[in-house]
């Protein structure tokens, strides 16, 4: 994936950047920048990238990233028909690793800090408990100033680096090496598969996105995201698959087709290898628990 790099501080009247998001969508392409980032999405749904994670996100997504690691919040189609009614919010807050000092760092009380700055590279996905706690701490921030914010910051910090309420994102031993090259040219076969996933896509339809051959995009793709272009593609679908069987009274069948799938043994083998488990029993374990 080819995220362009984003100077934060270019906006930054001081160390902690704090913005509170109100657009039609979101409208910030695949990035990385040397700030670590906390994003708390309080309107709209869509699909989340974060290093070669893909998953679904709605209303609450809270994800704590460290520095350096590629993201992008792609909204759901219907907020780019310029409907009103839908809004993409969230409130996001910016500030360098080392806001505080090498000095404070040193210390022995810090060191859960440190380890928390390093566990983020990954990316870290905030629920349970702990989202439930600073949830409020989030949306006041934008309110405080001066030291009431810094502390404000500490008490976050602090709250996530002792938590086990929360799950990486990217996997393992993931890391990037990208340039500015091409930045634009892995965003736009992003969102147009997002925008159109639920169709056939040929590979003559994303490699023209990039001017390139399929043999040359295939390339170009796996390359740059370790994964070949119909494995995302999939993982696109299969995602989308699991919201809809959360949502929606449809058959599995008629989820299948609905995300792009035109065979129903495919969509299930597919489903088994990203999911882990067949949609039968992912729809069984989403019953149960609504019955609890």
């Amino acid at each position: 994936m080819k995220p362009i790099l984003i100077k934060v501080g270019a906006f930054a009247d001081n160390q902690i950047t704090i913005i509170e998001r109100c657009d039609p969508y979101f409208n910030t392409p695949f990035h990385f920048h040397p700030e670590c980032e906390l994003v708390y999405v309080t309107e709209s749904q869509g699909k989340r990238i974060v290093g070669d994670s893909i998953e679904s996100f709605d209303v609450g997504d809270m994800v704590f990233l460290g520095p350096n690691i590629p993201h992008v919040w792609y909204n759901d189609e219907a907020y780019h028909r310029n409907d009103d009614s839908l809004k993409a919010r969230s409130v996001v807050i910016y500030f360098p690793k080392d806001i505080f000092g090498d000095k404070f760092y040193g210390l022995p009380e810090t060191k859960a800090l440190t380890d928390l700055f390093h566990r983020a590279q990954r990316g870290m996905k905030i629920i349970g408990n702990t989202h439930e706690k600073l949830k409020d701490e989030i949306l006041s921030l934008p309110r405080k100033e001066g030291l009431e914010r810094i502390i404000s910051l500490l008490e976050i910090l602090k709250t996530l680096s002792e938590t086990k309420d929360c799950y990486y994102l990217a996997s393992t031993g993931y890391s990037h090496a990208y340039n500015v090259k091409d930045n634009h040219k892995i965003d736009e076969v992003f969102k147009y598969v997002m925008n159109n996933f639920s169709k056939e896509i040929s590979l003559q339809d994303v490699a023209s996105i990039t001017n390139l051959s399929p043999q040359s995009f295939c390339r170009f793709f796996k390359n740059r995201t370790k994964k070949s272009f119909v494995q995302f593609l999939n993982e696109v679908r299969i995602g989308h698959a699991c919201k809809r069987l959360t949502e929606e009274d449809w058959s599995i069948a008629e989820i299948a087709y609905s995300c792009g799938f035109k065979n129903l043994s495919n969509f299930n083998r597919f489903f088994k290898e990203i999911v882990g488990k067949t949609p039968k029993e992912y729809k069984n374990e989403l019953r149960l628990k609504e019955a609890l």
